[in-house]
């Protein structure tokens, strides 16, 4: 079986513990266990060797099997060669007093399903033929939304119960469990489709669709990035709740930034995952990374573009071919409106969008990089230090556009240790603080 829930079809996850530390394994990799400083678990005891067992599942049931230890691994004092771990169990290694490892079962619930199965926004018949989807209102599903082309995709019904998803060569690609379809591809219960901003699944006889519209959770568990010896990220976890605005805190050098490469895929953790929707990001990434929208620290206009004119080139840049003038027109509108670009005052007679970036303020620009990443509505938005270099009035008004984008989106901010914009220099971890968007 393969698709997004192949994880799950092939058994539950096994949570150990060992030295007042939680672990997640998942089914597929085998995870190595001894004193080797490259093994999964690393266990740092006289007793143990250098490779001592391996942890892994196999036909949905997780084994522990001693590698031919020279003081053995045991479960209830009994040594064992291989054991199939069957619920709530210590493991002994080296003799029956020697390190303990905790290990409990842990099956996927309802709740941890996508959306697209837990509440799905609209529920068809499955086609008979053929079902054609896209931006254009001749389709038979439309997808308003201007990273879809206007005829995007079909699926068809090949006959004896069995169905295929077609790419109509789309500028931004359908997507089969995150990877990119070419031309045509077999579609199956256990498969997810991915257009634009929808997800669709079969269903027996139904054609289940869910938009994304950032009513979704974002999930970091256990990330660990390492560079050669050093550690920057040491088993990060925290949920990121649907619709809400949350600060990464911490001075510099404390992994602000690093976390933020690792939740957004761009440079992914060593260990660990992270869940958009409960979809795996880094497996999906192809698909997934057009929802996500990314506010660099630095500045991405060009300084002698006005922000008008800059957001129209990135809308023809980012939006399909068939996208008309106008269309793109009244999207960078929309996102000079929301970002309140347009506004004009008696100190400023000229709107900042009609600015030259050149001679925008530190905020003013700030809000034009939000501007930039809202184009394509993302469901995620990610600032990067976005009040850095800023002066207290500056940092309040680029906090009030961050939320004011933020209000649809889930999305975290790497944000500077204080309103002054002075960093310790002590090694102190970034912290977290979530609150609602809006």
């Amino acid at each position: 079986m393969t698709g997004p829930f192949a994880w799950q079809a092939a058994g539950p996850m096994l949570l150990v513990e060992f030295g007042g530390t939680e672990k997640t394994l998942r089914s597929g990799p085998s995870y190595q266990v001894g004193r080797d400083p490259r093994s999964d678990i690393v266990i740092d005891d006289i007793r143990v060797s250098w490779n001592h067992a391996v942890l892994r599942a196999e036909r949905g049931a997780w084994f522990a099997e001693d590698c031919g230890s020279t003081n053995g691994t045991f479960v209830a004092s009994r040594r064992i060669d291989r054991f199939e771990i069957t619920g709530d169990c210590v493991l002994h290694f080296g003799s029956t007093d020697g390190p303990a490892m905790s290990c409990s079962l842990y099956r996927w619930e309802r709740t941890d399903w996508p959306s697209v199965d837990r509440r799905p926004s609209a529920v068809m018949r499955a086609p008979a033929r053929a079902l054609r989807i896209g931006r254009a209102t001749d389709n038979d599903i439309v997808l308003d939304d201007l990273g879809v082309s206007r005829h995007h995709a079909e699926l068809r019904n090949v006959g004896d119960g069995r169905y295929t998803i077609v790419d109509l060569d789309s500028s931004n690609g359908t997507f089969l469990n995150g990877a990119r379809v070419i031309f045509t591809s077999p579609v199956t219960e256990h498969d997810i489709i991915g257009i634009g901003p929808a997800t669709f699944r079969l269903v027996g006889g139904e054609l289940r669709q869910f938009i994304d519209s950032g009513d979704v959770s974002l999930i970091a568990q256990d990330l660990t990035v390492r560079l050669g010896d050093r550690v920057l990220l040491d088993r990060v976890s925290f949920p990121i709740g649907e619709r809400s605005l949350v600060a990464v805190i911490g001075p510099s050098g404390a992994g602000k930034t690093t976390l933020l490469r690792a939740l957004t895929g761009m440079a992914p953790a060593t260990e660990g995952a992270v869940l958009y929707d409960h979809r795996d990001l880094y497996s999906h990434y192809a698909e997934l990374r057009h929802r996500i929208g990314l506010v660099p620290q630095e500045d991405v206009i060009y300084p002698h573009l006005t922000p008008r004119r800059a957001l129209g080139y990135a809308a023809e840049l980012r939006f399909p071919g068939d996208t008309s003038d106008e269309e793109r027109s009244v999207r960078v509108q929309e996102v000079l409106d929301e970002l309140k670009l347009n506004q004009t005052t008696k100190d400023r007679p000229e709107p900042v969008a009609d600015t030259p970036a050149a001679a925008l303020s530190g905020g003013e620009k700030k809000r034009v990089n939000i501007a930039l990443e809202l184009l394509t509505k993302p469901s995620v938005l990610f600032l990067d230090e976005p009040t850095s270099s800023l002066d207290v009035e500056l940092k309040e008004d680029s906090a009030i556009s961050a939320n004011r984008a933020g209000s649809r989106c889930t999305g975290p901010c790497a944000a500077n240790p204080s309103a002054t914009g002075r960093e310790s220099s002590s090694s102190r971890p970034a912290t977290a603080s979530t609150w609602p968007a809006g």
